[in-house]
């Protein structure tokens, strides 16, 4: 099994990378970037506090944005070396390698298979059109690999989870434990994850806290001065103009200029 000092040390490097991209994209989000969210949502759900309605969007952005960073900077990096640095008994085949062709992420190569797997970190992240793409590669993959004569397993894993492959599917859909499991040998593995993570998570939390209630000062004074009325009523007509309107509004110098105190 992979030891718990080696997979602390990998889970700390690649959140380090994750905080400081999530603290950036927090620091250069504007006003702007934030009322692009559907303005007729928030108003059909009743929002007449100004700090309430610019946390309720400073919130929707922050997940989305955490979604993204996650998947590319967590669950893919953490998936290459899991499967890297999987122990393997004497004389077992077991080659990794990352980023072959298009439509695979990790190919692993045993003694009689050849596993070639997509990487995601959401589990509905795949639309119909996206998914039409994805087996196209993996056929196309298939086509080259024919020479080599192996069981070839075209795999979409999912960091978390659960999902069932399809009967009328030759493409393979694991999640969780499951994905983990077939990537390190490891049963627990996706458990371990979650432990690995616990000092760092708890540090991060409080400052990442910290640098939220700030942006979200920064950001509700400046939604006052344009989008408030005198008597603290959301003027929703200049929200869903400068939101929708064909003619762009032009923006104000502080929604130009994103602050740089955090």
């Amino acid at each position: 099994m992979i030891s718990d000092s080696r997979l602390n040390t990998e889970v700390g490097r690649i959140l380090e990378i994750l905080y400081a991209k999530r603290f950036g994209a927090l620091e250069r989000l504007t006003l702007g970037k934030l009322l692009n969210k559907n303005p007729y949502l928030y108003r059909a759900l009743g929002f007449t506090d100004s700090s309430e309605f610019i946390g309720q969007l400073l919130i929707a952005y922050a997940s989305s944005s955490d979604e993204t960073i996650f998947g590319n900077d967590f669950i893919e990096p953490l998936a290459v070396f899991s499967a890297q640095n999987r122990k393997v008994s004497l004389g077992e085949q077991w080659q990794v390698s990352v980023g072959a062709s298009a439509g695979q992420d990790i190919a692993i190569e045993t003694a009689s298979a050849y596993l070639a797997i997509s990487v995601k970190s959401n589990k509905n992240i795949l639309n119909s059109q996206s998914a039409k793409g994805q087996s196209g590669e993996f056929q196309a993959l298939q086509a080259r690999l024919k020479k080599i004569n192996k069981l070839f397993r075209p795999i979409i894993g999912f960091g978390y989870g659960r999902k069932t492959s399809k009967k009328d599917t030759v493409i393979e859909k694991l999640a969780g434990q499951a994905f983990w499991e077939t990537l390190t040998g490891e049963s627990n593995f996706y458990l371990r994850i979650s432990i690995a993570m616990e000092s760092f998570a708890n540090t991060h939390g409080s400052l990442y806290k910290d640098a939220f209630e700030n942006k979200h000062q920064q950001l509700l004074r400046e939604f006052m001065i344009d989008y408030v009325s005198p008597k603290g009523i959301i003027l929703w007509e200049k929200v869903v103009i400068f939101n929708s309107a064909t003619d762009k509004p032009k923006k104000t110098s502080k929604q130009n200029k994103p602050s740089s105190s955090t």
